[in-house]
């Protein structure tokens, strides 16, 4: 009995040696930061303060902290709860000359070092209870809540109000009354109570930062006061906060397993995209040696997936996608998208996954590869989601577009999304935004990226006998939003040199080694696309005006001849142009550029835009998915059914055929003028193998 006792006794001295040396501790660091605060911060805390409740933190770079004082400044990364309470208390005695009785300013931490700043997948159970960096990609947003902080609870027996501060998630309540000592019952007095603005966001770690066939990691972070309603899906940025660890839910087991969480101190926007590659001078030297290559353009563009024979023009243009044009703002609010999009329709194995994920992982910072078959609308757009993460309410997640947003998104298998998917691809490629109206949520993403596409034929290779549009699996709304499209066969003429090439790389990898090494290109187009906004020389705008109005004075002197091309393609032309102007670094587009683009444009238009029966360029195939010479037919062969249909009273096949014949219009073609005529409901059957107009 007596040893127990004084082993009681000894728990006791021990527990209260240790108060008493947390209190001497709490009572030093406050000490401590009110030197610091007078010494460093003493301009800013009476901005803040004449700013409130407009302004509620005082931000503290953590690089003066550690100047100051560097054991204090270890203190907060390591014991940030006692550290930051003490710095809060500190900031209350501070003396202002003006009087502001209800102040609680926050204290937020910026620029914390390099070694409290971790990857996602790098947080470990050391790090709970820390003050730790960590850098991502917002992917959901809950809706800005009020979170109970002190509740003011009223005794129902004899009407004592009691202010009990809320440190849990479940609601905590008084034991007992402190006036007539009774346990309750209680009520919540909301009107007394001190309520917080709270909200979740769940971030994803950056994209660049994944090895090899890594899932992203991702990590919840909760949000308070000044800091809520700041952040959309969508955003990248770094928080600064405290690690905690929360017991995992289990049913009525306690589980010994906790899941992780940030409780944000403080966050800041980081743009992730081809300007923030870090340069050094070094770099920028080999940059500026490299622009001055007369052969800079082959060597760029035999940079870019060399282990992929060939398809010279798809890479050049690959090439001014990467240095895109610089969007151009205009005076009324309107903005005009500088990105290329380019689609490449291809055979199977011809390459086009390979030089798609050599894109997204070797050469853009912020590359996004997906792939249709297994992606949906919301997938690459966004998407309000109804989970547990927003405690049963709605969340907004943004897709693969707006998360390669400054960046280029590599959509492969781009045919085999479904048609209502597609669809919601529209307003991301013209305007560069994603618009989203779901579950009583309005909300608009930022979706600036390059799209880099690749589909396969409708049949799985090409009919050079058959319109492409027939053999194309997309419709024109889509296809007409792409700069360029370019179709790529399986060449057998050229199948030794495939093989010499491919044996080459097998037996000797280094034959294939680019002549720019990837890490350096991609700060060249860094450097480019920071450094270098090109503007039309008049030389450029004669070649470009030149060619687009020759182009449409030729169909407007004659009936006959199909519009060759529109607005939309004047556009990729100046948008190409300005990118090989950035690519040798140069602000001026010459009348060089300008005939590069157009060769480019031309050669995209000769092969998607050319109708096989004229030999002429005709912009409505793409566009509406028919030709001038198909629409010309379709009409003459509604004329010819109206005919005998007046005459007759319906239209037998076998004489639409023989007139149609007389007319110039092949039987075989007829036929199929009279299906499509049939299936877009323009003419029916009402009996076998006659037709009437609808």
């Amino acid at each position: 009995m007596v040893k127990r006792i004084g082993i009681e006794w000894e728990v006791g001295v021990v527990m209260e040696a240790e108060h008493s040396a947390e209190v001497f501790q709490a009572t030093d660091l406050e000490e401590r930061f009110d030197r610091f605060f007078r010494a460093y911060y003493s301009r800013e805390i009476l901005r803040v303060v004449r700013g409130y409740p407009e302004e509620k933190s005082l931000v503290v770079n953590f690089e003066d902290l550690d100047r100051y004082d560097i054991s204090l400044a270890d203190e907060v990364l390591s014991n940030p709860d006692v550290a930051i309470s003490a710095a809060q208390r500190a900031l209350t005695k501070i003396e202002l000359p003006v009087d502001y009785p209800s102040i609680r300013l926050n204290l937020r931490f910026t620029n914390l070092p390099p070694t409290s700043r971790l990857l996602i997948r790098d947080i470990r159970s050391a790090d709970v209870g820390r003050l730790i960096a960590v850098e991502g990609i917002v992917r959901k947003a809950t809706d800005v809540r009020p979170k109970l902080v002190v509740g003011a609870f009223e005794c129902q027996r004899c009407g004592n109000i009691m202010h009990i501060p809320q440190n849990d998630d479940s609601l905590k309540e008084p034991y007992l009354c402190e006036s007539c000592e009774k346990r309750g019952p209680f009520k919540l007095d909301v009107d007394n109570s001190v309520f917080v603005d709270s909200q979740k966001i769940l971030v994803q770690e950056n994209l660049e930062d994944l090895r090899g066939g890594e899932h992203p990691k991702q990590i919840t972070v909760l949000l308070e006061d000044d800091l809520t309603g700041k952040i959309t899906p969508g955003d990248s940025i770094e928080v600064i906060g405290i690690l905690r660890a929360a017991r995992r839910k289990m049913g009525n087991a306690k589980s010994r397993v906790f899941d992780i969480f940030i409780e944000a101190n403080n966050f800041n926007p980081v743009q992730i995209e081809f300007e923030e590659v870090r340069i050094s001078k070094e770099d920028e030297k080999k940059i500026i040696e490299l622009s001055r290559d007369p052969e800079i353009y082959e060597r760029i563009r035999k940079s870019i997936a060399p282990h992929i024979f060939g398809y010279e023009e798809i890479k050049e243009a690959i090439m001014y996608q990467l240095f895109s044009a610089p969007a151009v703002e205009l005076p009324d609010g309107g903005r005009i998208r500088g990105d290329s999009h380019i689609i490449i329709m291809g055979e199977p194995a011809t390459g086009k996954s390979e030089i798609l994920q050599y894109v997204a992982k070797e050469l853009a910072p912020r590359g996004v590869y997906a792939s249709g078959k297994g992606t949906s609308g919301a997938g690459l757009t966004a998407a309000a989601v109804k989970d547990e993460f927003g405690d049963g309410g709605w969340s907004l997640e943004a897709g693969a577009l707006v998360l390669a947003d400054r960046g280029i998104a590599c959509i492969d298998e781009f045919d085999k999304m479904d048609p209502s998917d597609r669809s919601a691809m529209h307003e991301a490629m013209e305007q560069q935004s994603v618009s989203i109206a779901k579950a009583g949520i309005l909300a608009t993403f930022r979706s600036r990226c390059a799209i880099l596409a690749a589909a396969n034929p409708k049949y799985g290779r090409f009919d050079e006998y058959r319109p492409i549009s027939e053999q194309v699996n997309l419709p024109p709304t889509i296809l007409s939003r792409f700069d360029l499209i370019f179709f790529v066969k399986d060449d057998l003429s050229k199948t030794r040199e495939i093989a010499r090439h491919i044996l080459d790389t097998a037996s000797s990898p280094e034959s294939i080694k680019p002549p720019i090494p990837p890490e350096l290109l991609k700060k060249y187009i860094a450097y480019a696309r920071q450094n270098v906004f090109p503007e039309l020389s008049e030389e450029a705008r004669r070649a470009i005006e030149d060619f687009y109005v020759e182009m449409r004075e030729v169909a407007q002197r004659s009936e006959d001849v199909p519009i060759p091309l529109t607005a939309r393609q004047l556009w990729a032309i100046v948008r190409l142009a300005k990118a090989s102007a950035r690519v040798r670094l140069s602000n001026v587009v010459t009348a060089e550029d300008a005939h590069r683009a157009i060769a480019l444009v031309k050669t995209s238009l000769a092969q998607a835009g050319l109708d096989l029966e004229t030999g002429r360029v005709d912009i409505d195939k793409i566009y509406v998915g028919v030709t001038k010479s198909q629409r010309d037919k379709i009409k003459e062969i509604l004329s010819i059914i109206k005919e005998l249909e007046d005459e007759y009273g319906t239209a037998k096949r076998s004489e639409i055929l023989s007139l149609a014949e007389e007319r110039g219009i092949s039987k075989s073609t007829a036929q199929e003028l009279i299906e499509k005529l049939r299936q877009q409901g323009d003419i029916f059957e009402p009996k076998y193998d006659h037709f009437k107009t609808t």
